[in-house]
């Protein structure tokens, strides 16, 4: 414990909240909304106002409050796009469960913080909700009456209590740290694997945020095949997917808030159209008055048109606005190419939140690929996510390490083909010979021949004819294996042990 005076305050995302008397005892969440269009408000009169876009926002919000005391009233406000204020709200009604969990939702509050605070907090901070208001300036005239009639003569509720993430020591292996590669047939599987990647090799590293970042410079993460049920220990839930897919499928964008993916897709507002593009399009490609430019309609008409296109591109980066503002969008590109008669979709994230994002961005992006696919008359292909900057904060570390140690660490993986092909390996007279053949068993042009099982595994390697590390592994085994067999003359058959 430590008197409020002698630390920093807040503890969490300083950066990120506007800060305005420590003694008031209001605190004032816009949600989605952006922050900055309730700035003239009176600072002396609210604590701090910030948004909660997603629920890992949650437990650095319940450690600010515990550590400024003060604080009696939330305002919650604005935008909630993700239904961020009904968890926060269900949490002050409900409490949470024997395991940590906010009831009827899948947010987690860190288990460092001692229940006896959280009940503390809960009895003695009111919510005042506010959401149903949607008219900015009648909304800011309610928080206004409301600071306005708001006892200050209040009491902390508690001594102030200083709470820091939940230690755990996490060894930073080195990697190249570039361009790192994950493939699956499932959102979920391929996940565990980009997470445990960042995990492992991730460097720790500040942020804009002032928290730390555990960060690995390029992962490309493929998906293959469909998730055929919500796996149960993902820290997303389908309710949390579905009000996803609202935002991200609807070009509208609320009043107060930066930006959707929905609106820079479906819905992009450009200056001009030339009257040559114009053109090409179908009325209801753009809408006239406001210049608003559907990119996936637009897409999808120039895929079906021409199958061979490579521009089929939808851009989310507005170089006017995103280049000066505070919360960019993250993903700002996807390409669209059909290769062997499947429809394949690539999305490049400048930054990449592997915990706290990753999953409901691919599976919007995953449904995204179906909506296109139905459009144009292709079957689904595969699903390529590029995360140039993908990393874990530092409050989602633990609970980082907890699902991988239960969930994928020491697992054993599944058999899966490499879809490059598959080798015989048989020893004629001195020689071990490497056949190459495709999936479905025709041989290729490709053969080798020697009887040195490292130059036949170097030679094949560098044919860039294995995609898959346990087919490397394998490989190498088997060609092991035929050598011994050479040297003692003795008979090899390929799988036999």
């Amino acid at each position: 414990m430590k008197e409020l005076e002698s630390i920093t305050w807040p503890l969490y995302y300083r950066d990120e909240l506007i800060v305005g008397n420590p003694k008031s005892n209001v605190a004032i969440c816009t949600l989605w909304t952006k922050k900055e269009l309730f700035l003239d408000l009176p600072k002396e009169e609210f604590t701090v106002i910030g948004n909660l876009r997603t629920t890992y926002g949650i437990n650095p919000l319940i450690k600010n409050i515990l550590a400024n005391p003060r604080i009696r009233y939330i305002v919650v406000c604005g935008e909630d796009l993700m239904k961020t204020g009904d968890i926060l709200v269900n949490f002050f009604i409900n409490g949470i469960s024997e395991e940590y969990q906010v009831i009827g939702t899948q947010a987690y509050i860190d288990r460092n913080i001692p229940r006896e605070a959280i009940e503390t907090l809960r009895k003695n901070v009111r919510v005042i909700d506010l959401r149903d208001e949607k008219n900015l300036e009648k909304l800011k005239e309610k928080i206004s009456n409301i600071l306005s009639k708001i006892s200050r003569e209040e009491e902390p509720f508690s001594k102030p209590m200083i709470i820091g993430e939940k230690e755990r020591e996490v060894e930073t292996l080195f990697s190249e740290d570039k361009m790192l590669r994950v493939e699956g047939e499932s959102i979920s599987e391929v996940w565990l694997k980009a997470l445990d990647l960042v995990m492992k090799f991730g460097e720790v590293k500040q942020t804009e945020y002032n928290l730390r970042q555990r960060e690995v410079l390029g992962i490309v993460s493929i998906i293959n095949g469909e998730e055929t049920e919500l796996p149960s220990w993902l820290p997303i839930s389908k309710e949390d997917l579905e009000n996803y897919y609202l935002t991200f499928f609807s070009q509208a964008k609320p009043e107060g808030v930066e930006y959707t993916y929905g609106e820079r897709l479906f819905g992009l507002k450009v200056s001009s159209i030339p009257k040559e593009v114009r053109n090409t399009l179908e009325p209801k490609m753009v809408k006239e008055v406001h210049a608003i430019l559907d990119q996936v309609e637009l897409i999808a008409k120039k895929l079906k048109e021409k199958p061979f296109t490579r521009r089929a591109i939808a851009v989310t980066w507005r170089h006017e606005s995103d280049l000066v503002s505070a919360n960019p969008p993250c993903l700002i590109e996807i390409v669209w190419s059909i290769k062997f008669g499947k429809l394949h979709q690539m999305c490049t994230f400048r930054s990449h939140d592997i915990f706290g994002a990753w999953l409901l961005n691919v599976f919007a992006l995953r449904r995204l690929q179906h909506y296109v696919s139905d459009r144009v008359g292709f079957p689904l292909g595969s699903l390529i996510v590029v995360s140039v900057s993908a990393h874990v904060y530092e409050n989602n570390w633990s609970a980082a390490e907890e699902i991988l140690e239960k969930l994928y660490r020491g697992n054993k993986m599944e058999f899966s083909e490499d879809l490059r092909g598959f080798f015989v390996i048989k020893v004629e007279g001195n020689e071990i010979v490497v056949e190459h053949r495709l999936r479905d068993g025709r041989k290729t042009k490709y053969e080798f021949r020697g009887n040195s099982a490292e130059e036949l595994y170097r030679r094949i390697l560098n044919e860039n004819l294995v995609s898959r590390l346990d087919h490397a592994a394998y490989l190498g085994k088997e060609l092991a294996r035929a050598e011994m067999a050479l040297r003692e003359k003795k008979p090899y058959v390929q799988d036999r042990a």
